[in-house]
């Protein structure tokens, strides 16, 4: 039986409709890294240029090559990451890319090798107000003016922060926009102009209307996915797919699945689905973090769930039915005593498009 991720083009279409009318006058940037959020960079790609969006963003050099071969040629990409490795720098000039500088050093590298290239390479220069990855600390405004001032084989064409808590955290994403003005400020003072400004990502655009500058970042978004909670009136895009392969009864006190840790309370008919882990299915993003704050978030939440019996669920004949006992590798026992359902009957799950995208083939519809 085949098995897809399910990529529903209308949907995600509609999305980049609302984020384009809530974003306003500002400029689109379509973030597609991770493959296009797992619904496929190029196909992703080619739905934003269709509604308008001509500025993409992406964090691998070999998406810009990706890009650029797939006959886009005339759009703007951003390559998110900071580099100094000089191969990379090379790719960035050829490939036409606006390099991101997050570090003096990387812009000392990128404009040596833009210079020995007799070319002048554009660039955003990119603020670090919280998220500890890549960019200038609000402190060090100053290396921030000297690259405006003294590196002239880079034209720099905008600057931005990245929020790390616009899904929740107010004061926190206030607090790192103040700190990401105030450089942008600074420069201006100093006689420059910082070019196209960006800090909004999803969670920011969707929550936090201020952030909105010249420019936003989108890119779970697109998906109809945000960490944010709230009606924002995007439609949730995608699904895996799988087939009935068998169906059967099984009797009170039969145990399901690994562990046993299900037991049949009376007479059960169940549908055998051959989808599982290993494609996605409830396998979502391991936990990193093990603070006090953050296991009591976990431990309150499981708690939640059990306390409101929160079920697994999936879709069969437009019907919602309980997926029953673990989730195994590559099959999943769903409850459908009360549906009718015959083997070959489709069946949908919901799912990280990001995981599944990288582990099923994709089906436009």
């Amino acid at each position: 039986m085949a098995k897809f991720l399910v990529v529903e083009r209308e949907k995600v279409r509609a999305n980049i409709r609302k984020i384009r009318q809530r974003a306003g006058a500002a400029t689109v940037y379509g973030v597609i890294k991770g493959n296009g959020y797992g619904f496929g960079m190029i196909d992703m790609a080619d739905m934003l240029r269709d509604e308008g969006v001509s500025h993409f963003a992406v964090t691998e050099l070999r998406d810009l090559i990706i890009l650029r071969n797939s006959g886009f040629v005339d759009e703007e990409i951003l390559v998110l990451r900071s580099t100094s490795i000089p191969d990379e720098i090379e790719k960035i000039i050829e490939y036409n890319g606006v390099a991101t500088i997050g570090s003096y050093e990387a812009a000392v590298a990128l404009n040596g090798i833009a210079e020995k290239n007799m070319t002048t390479v554009d660039a955003h220069i990119e603020i670090d107000t919280g998220m500890g990855r890549y960019g200038f600390l609000p402190e060090e405004t100053d290396k921030v003016i000297n690259v405006f001032k003294y590196f002239s084989s880079i034209n720099i064409t905008g600057m931005y922060t990245h929020f790390y808590k616009a899904f929740s955290g107010s004061k926190t994403t206030k607090a790192q926009f103040e700190a990401f003005m105030g450089v942008v400020k600074a420069v201006e003072k100093a006689g420059f102009t910082p070019g196209t400004l960006h800090a909004a990502n999803s969670s920011a655009l969707l929550k936090f209307p201020y952030t909105v500058l010249d420019a936003v970042r989108v890119g779970s978004a697109l998906t109809g996915r945000v960490a944010a909670k709230g009606n924002f009136g995007l439609a949730r895009a995608g699904y895996a797919e799988s087939n009935v392969v068998e169906v059967r009864w099984l009797q009170k006190n039969q145990t399901i699945g690994y562990g046993g840790d299900w037991k049949c309370k009376k007479s059960t008919r169940i549908a055998i689905v051959p989808i599982g882990y290993a494609d996605g299915i409830c396998a979502e993003k391991q936990r990193d973090t093990f603070g006090f704050r953050s296991s009591l978030r976990v431990a309150l939440s499981a708690m939640k769930a059990w306390i409101t019996h929160k079920k697994l669920t999936a879709t069969i004949g437009g019907k919602t039915v309980r997926v029953l006992g673990h989730v195994g590798m590559q099959h999943t026992v769903i409850d459908v005593t009360n549906v009718e359902c015959a083997v070959g009957d489709p069946v949908r799950f919901e799912v990280n498009p990001i995981i599944a995208g990288a582990m099923l083939p994709k089906k436009y519809v």
